[in-house]
């Protein structure tokens, strides 16, 4: 058996999970744009299947603490806010945006969240932010409005709600990192991100009554397939090999390695969807990739 260091494996596990980020991109492009399945209905479905996969693979590997992010007021409450704040609305303003724009434009302006990170946690601690990072935020918040407007300031290349959900994107990722920290900390992150997908998924189950799409969505082969990639692959396997990756490298470090998923997802809807993808955006995509790279390398080295 091959030797690997901890670092070599670490950033296996996270690139590993990028990727199949990146790829459920396209495949739920095509599920919310060529297909037409509401964006609330690849949401339910993702988070239900995904959950029961993760809880149960979860409970075979480790086989204790299984309910202990049930036990304790503070953490049900955090959990509940994880399940139908943090996991629920983070997925369906992605899938939206994914539906408004494409999986590669979504996929870029999710990598918008640790430039809204810098500035949340310096408006909280009323302190100004370091000189770079100023830089950094000018950099990618322009990338932004260069692929929004495709380097035409004077109209936009996106709908008018694709701009909203392409705001919203990083909003959700200020809150996606900083709400389940607690619990990531105390507990499991596949145990936590498991029972958060399942409880929310499972709520949503009666009120988007997904077995009703059959009667205006043909179900085919080839759209089963992409819901099942979506389920598995995209979902339940990328979020458990990419929190694997953070018993073996830090959290800086995969943050780096994370930055493959809008590459992946930028280069499969080009070739796969024929998504028209020009010097603007290929602009506009480095104006915000290289500024968080550099914001990951420099807290790295702290």
């Amino acid at each position: 058996m091959l030797d690997i260091s901890p670092g070599k494996k670490g950033a296996l596990l996270a690139i590993t999970g990028s990727i199949l980020w990146g790829i459920m991109g396209v495949t739920c492009q095509y599920l919310v744009q060529n297909k037409g399945l509401p964006a609330m209905w690849v949401v339910t479905i993702r988070m239900f299947f995904a959950g029961i996969v993760l809880l149960l693979a979860d409970f075979f590997i480790y086989k204790k603490n299984f309910f202990a992010p049930w036990k304790g007021r503070k953490n049900v409450i955090q959990m509940l806010i994880f399940s139908f704040i943090t996991l629920m609305w983070v997925q369906y303003v992605y899938l939206s945006a994914v539906r408004h724009m494409n999986a590669a434009m979504a996929t870029v302006f999710v990598s918008l969240a640790p430039i809204a990170t810098i500035l949340w946690m310096s408006l909280r601690s009323k302190s100004v932010p370091k000189f770079y990072e100023i830089l950094c935020c000018i950099s990618a918040v322009t990338g932004a409005v260069v692929m929004a407007t495709h380097g035409d300031m004077t109209t936009l290349s996106v709908s008018e709600e694709g701009i909203i959900y392409g705001i919203l994107l990083p909003v959700f990722g200020v809150i996606y990192t900083v709400q389940p920290g607690y619990l990531m900390k105390n507990f499991r992150p596949s145990n936590v991100t498991g029972w958060g997908l399942l409880l929310a998924g499972t709520v949503l189950l009666p009120i988007v009554q997904p077995w009703t799409i059959t009667e205006t969505v043909e179900m085919d082969t080839f759209t089963i397939l992409n819901v099942v990639y979506t389920v598995l692959f995209g979902t339940a396997i990328a979020f458990w090999t990419f929190l694997a990756s953070l018993q073996y490298i830090k959290p800086q470090i995969a943050a780096i390695y994370e930055l493959v998923e809008p590459v992946s997802a930028i280069l499969l809807s080009v070739w796969l969807l024929d998504v028209l993808y020009q010097m603007p955006e290929f602009l506009g995509t480095m104006m915000i990739l290289c500024p968080v790279l550099y914001l990951s390398l420099v807290h790295k080295n702290r």
